[in-house]
C-alpha cells in the first residue's frame, strides 16, 4: 500500500444546500454548509437536513481507470460524529487514493432510504444519469413520496485536505406546495374539499453536466439537466376541512393547520406551458373541490330554515343569510361542492420550492373557470358534486372575475410562481 493515500475510511465532508421549513416562515439555508459525506433523509415528503441524513450512496471514477473506483457502496454516518460519514469496500476495509492517479470524479445521491425503484441510477465510466418515475398521488399528496439529493465533485490529490472530501449536494426535485385565502370572508365563505394539479410531468431523466466551478453559486442548479415527460396528476382530499378560508393564507398542499403533517409534493423539474381552452389542452392548471356563499346581513323568509323554495339557495342564521352562488343550484344545500381550476405556467428548478397562493373573491380576484372534463377524482365523504351547469363550458367564469394567484420561492431556492405580489387570482 505504500504511496497510497487513505480516502474513504477517513472522513469525508460534504455541504448541503437543505433547508426545514416550517408552514408560516422559509427558513435560508446557506450553500457551504459542512455535513459529513453520507447524509439521512426522511421519507414522506420530509426536507433532507444535516440532522436527518444517514448515509447516502457513493460512485467514483479515477483517471485511467477502466471501471468506477467506487461503485454505489454506502456511505454512513459517523456513529460519534453526526457530521462525519465514512465508506467501506466489498470487504469492509476503507478505500485508498490509487497510486500514480491525480483526480478523482464522485457522484453521490441519496438518502440511504430511498427507494431505488422510483430512483433509478445508471452510473458508469461512460455516463451517469437516473430514470424517475413518480407515482400520481391523488389522496395525500406528498405524504408518500421521498426527497431526492445528488452531488458531484472532481477532487485533486493535491487539494484533499486529510483525505476529506467536499461533496454540495442538492435536491434534485422541485418542491411544490399550494395555499388559499379568501381577503373578503365578512362577505363570502369558502370552502375547500380538494386541491389536485393536473397535466404536470410525471417521469425524468437526470444526467449530470461535465462543469462543476467551485465557487460558483450556480452550480447546485446547473449541474443538473433534467428531461421530463409523461403527464400525470397530484393532490390531496380535505374531508376534513370544514373552516372558511379567511384573510390568512391556508395550506392545502405543504402542511396541515397544525405544522404535523408536510404532504407537499416533491415533483420532477419541467416547464410547461398553462391549460387553455382553446389553444393548451394539455397544459398545467391547479383544480380544486369548492363550495363559495356570499354572506348578507338580515333575515330573510325561509320555509323551514334550511332551504328556500321561495328564494332559492339561501339559509338563514344567527340575523344574517347566507346564498349558495356556487356551485349553481336552485336550493340550498350544505354539502353541495363544485370543481373550479387556475392555469398555471410551471416553470420549475431543481433545488427550488414554489408556493402557489390562490386568492378567492378579492381584489381583482373571483372565483376560478369551471376545468375542462376531468379525470376520475377521489371522493370525499359527506360531499355532493354538482356537475359543470349546461350552459357553461371549460374556461367560463365562475363568478364575475377570474381566480388570481401569486407564486413565491423558498429555500430551498425561491422560485417565481405567479404575480410580483406573489399571489394567484381565482380568474
Amino acid at each position: 500500500m505504500n504511496g497510497n493515500v487513505k480516502l474513504l475510511g477517513m472522513v469525508a465532508t460534504a455541504s448541503i444546500m437543505l433547508a426545514s421549513c416550517s408552514n408560516d416562515e422559509l427558513k435560508e439555508v446557506y450553500k457551504g454548509e459542512e455535513i459529513s459525506f453520507t447524509t439521512q433523509i426522511k421519507t414522506r415528503a420530509t426536507e433532507t437536513t444535516i440532522d436527518n441524513l444517514d448515509g447516502f450512496y457513493v460512485y467514483a471514477k479515477a483517471d485511467g481507470y477502466a471501471q468506477m473506483f467506487i461503485n454505489g457502496q454506502e456511505a454512513k454516518k459517523d456513529k460519534n460524529n453526526s457530521n462525519s460519514f465514512t465508506i467501506a469496500d466489498d470487504k469492509g476495509g476503507g478505500y485508498l487514493w490509487p497510486t500514480g492517479v491525480n483526480k478523482i470524479n464522485f457522484w453521490a445521491y441519496g438518502p440511504n432510504t430511498l427507494n431505488k425503484d422510483v430512483f433509478k441510477a445508471s452510473i458508469n465510466v461512460q455516463q451517469q444519469s437516473f430514470t424517475v418515475e413518480l407515482a400520481s398521488s391523488m389522496e395525500n399528496g406528498g405524504a408518500d413520496q421521498q426527497d431526492f439529493i445528488v452531488a458531484h465533485k472532481e477532487v485533486e490529490k493535491n487539494k484533499v485536505a486529510g483525505g476529506s472530501i467536499p461533496l454540495a449536494f442538492s435536491h434534485a426535485l422541485s418542491q411544490i406546495r399550494i395555499n388559499a385565502k379568501c381577503p373578503d370572508n365578512a362577505n363570502y365563505n369558502v370552502y375547500i374539499k380538494g386541491a389536485w394539479l393536473m397535466n404536470v410531468h410525471g417521469k425524468g431523466t437526470l444526467g449530470f453536466k461535465a462543469v462543476d466551478h467551485e465557487n460558483d453559486e450556480t452550480t447546485a442548479v446547473d449541474h443538473m439537466d433534467w428531461h421530463s415527460s409523461t403527464l400525470t396528476n397530484y393532490g390531496v382530499k380535505l374531508k376534513d376541512n370544514d373552516t372558511p378560508l379567511d384573510a390568512q393564507p391556508r395550506s392545502l398542499i405543504g402542511f396541515d393547520t397544525d405544522g404535523n403533517k408536510n404532504n407537499s409534493l416533491m415533483l420532477i423539474p419541467q416547464s410547461q406551458k398553462g391549460w387553455n381552452s382553446l389553444t393548451n389542452s394539455n397544459g398545467a392548471y391547479i383544480v380544486l373541490l369548492c363550495r363559495i356563499e356570499s354572506i348578507h346581513k338580515g333575515a330573510i323568509h325561509t320555509d323551514n330554515g334550511n332551504t328556500s323554495t321561495d328564494n332559492g339557495p339561501v339559509f338563514e342564521e344567527g340575523g344574517k343569510h347566507y346564498h349558495q352562488i356556487f356551485p349553481v343550484s336552485n336550493k340550498w344545500n350544505k354539502v353541495e361542492y363544485g370543481y373550479t381550476c387556475v392555469a398555471i405556467d410551471a416553470d420549475w428548478k431543481p433545488n427550488y420550492k414554489y408556493i402557489y397562493n390562490l386568492v378567492f373573491c378579492g381584489q381583482g380576484s373571483g372565483a376560478g373557470v369551471y376545468p375542462p372534463e376531468l379525470p376520475k377524482l377521489p371522493d370525499v365523504d359527506g360531499v355532493e358534486v354538482v356537475p359543470t351547469p349546461g350552459d357553461k363550458g371549460p374556461g367560463d367564469l365562475i363568478l364575475d372575475k377570474p381566480l388570481s394567484f401569486s407564486v413565491s420561492v423558498g429555500n430551498w431556492e425561491d422560485g417565481k410562481t405567479g404575480n410580483e405580489d406573489g399571489d394567484t387570482n381565482m380568474d
